[in-house]
């Protein structure tokens, strides 16, 4: 039944639109007549013509079905009575199956915008920028692998690309990580039905040496730093060899001078749990000097290390500077919970990864390095 339109006298003039609401129905399942008044004809007219525009192109009365629609309609009810639901109504099968399954609706969006919105609501958190373009290589990398264009192409088989592909267990490890962060990240928001890693074990990765700089190899890194670009990146490296920061925490890293001087770590991917004061040794204190004593240091971008790494001719691996702190720390202390401390990780790392790195006169000779003219 589609919207009509009456005019009534009584007790004011008035126009009335009459229609059947085929959503909302009465107790006995029949739908309701809805009535709705209005003083002027024109305001009534246009309702009237909205609601029937949406009967033709929604079917929301069920009428001008279409041959297919009624065919469809037709099947549907033979079908349930066949099955022995005889009393079973097509909307309550449609309100059963709705309630069960979701729609699909989410799963055809592109998935390029929500991963600009994810990074984006990254970096509104605090993470720093070296953090979040990480976190988008890694995604775009799965993108490509799986291939990977809208919502409803995220399952667990798309996220295995990433565990076969050739690469170090570590880097395996942490692709799949930030998938799973994009991925958790779509299901609080409901835009995708179950999350694609749940369960899902990340490679193992071997506890082996860590990669770290010799005495020489640090001389060289320190030098190159001081010679190129009015010595920009020679306080980021005094902060991260001789105090462990982390580079996601270097941003947050301040520094204070005085009888007793220490750097003051806070931030980076661990949210404030490792937040600590570390004494700043001679050999930073000299380096710091040397790059005119600033309060605080700017982060070492990739094209930075990249430089340094090239004038100095040394490997850069992940962390490397960290790990440079930590053995040779480990060595000079004696003591792997005053390293631990130190360096925001727990003793158990200390003693797995750092351990016997570095020889006591290596060590001593990495704290006795000083800038040339020093």
């Amino acid at each position: 039944m589609s919207a009509k339109l009456y005019a009534i006298t009584k007790p004011l003039p008035m126009w009335q639109v009459v229609y059947l609401d085929f959503v909302n129905r009465d107790s006995r399942g029949r739908p309701r007549k809805m009535r709705k008044h209005f003083l002027n004809l024109e305001e009534a007219k246009n309702y009237q013509r909205e609601l029937n525009r949406q009967i033709a192109a929604e079917g929301m009365a069920g009428v001008n079905f279409d041959a297919n629609v009624r065919a469809d309609a037709i099947a549907a009810r033979r079908k349930l009575d066949l099955a022995g639901h005889l009393e079973t109504s097509l909307l309550q099968l449609a309100n059963l199956y709705t309630e069960q399954v979701t729609g699909h609706a989410a799963a055809v969006q592109p998935i390029a915008p929500q991963i600009e919105a994810f990074l984006e609501d990254r970096r509104n958190d605090g993470l720093a920028d070296e953090t979040v373009k990480n976190l988008s290589t890694r995604l775009w990398l799965w993108v490509r692998l799986a291939s990977v264009t809208n919502l409803g192409d995220i399952s667990r088989a798309s996220v295995e690309p990433l565990r076969a592909r050739k690469a170090h267990p570590q880097t395996r490890r942490n692709d799949l990580n930030a998938v799973s962060a994009f991925c958790t990240w779509l299901m609080e928001r409901q835009l995708i039905p179950y999350h694609p890693l749940k369960g899902l074990a990340r490679p193992k990765v071997p506890h082996g040496r860590k990669p770290v700089f010799n005495v020489e190899e640090t001389a060289r890194v320190l030098t190159a730093a001081r010679t190129m670009r009015q010595g920009k990146w020679l306080g980021t490296l005094a902060v991260l060899l001789w105090t462990g920061s982390r580079p996601s925490e270097i941003e947050e890293t301040r520094l204070h001078y005085g009888r007793h001087p220490f750097a003051r770590i806070e931030g980076g991917k661990l949210k404030g749990r490792a937040n600590r004061t570390v004494p700043l040794m001679p050999a930073a204190l000299a380096w710091l000097k040397a790059a005119g004593a600033p309060a605080s240091v700017p982060p070492l971008s990739r094209h930075g290390r990249e430089e340094i790494a090239t004038a100095a001719k040394v490997h850069w691996a992940p962390d490397i500077c960290r790990h440079t702190f930590i053995s040779n720390r480990a060595v000079l202390t004696g003591s792997d919970a005053l390293t631990a401390r130190e360096a925001g990780t727990s003793e158990a790392m200390i003693h797995r990864h750092y351990l016997n790195l570095r020889t006591r006169a290596e060590a001593r000779k990495w704290a006795a390095l000083r800038p040339s003219g020093n």
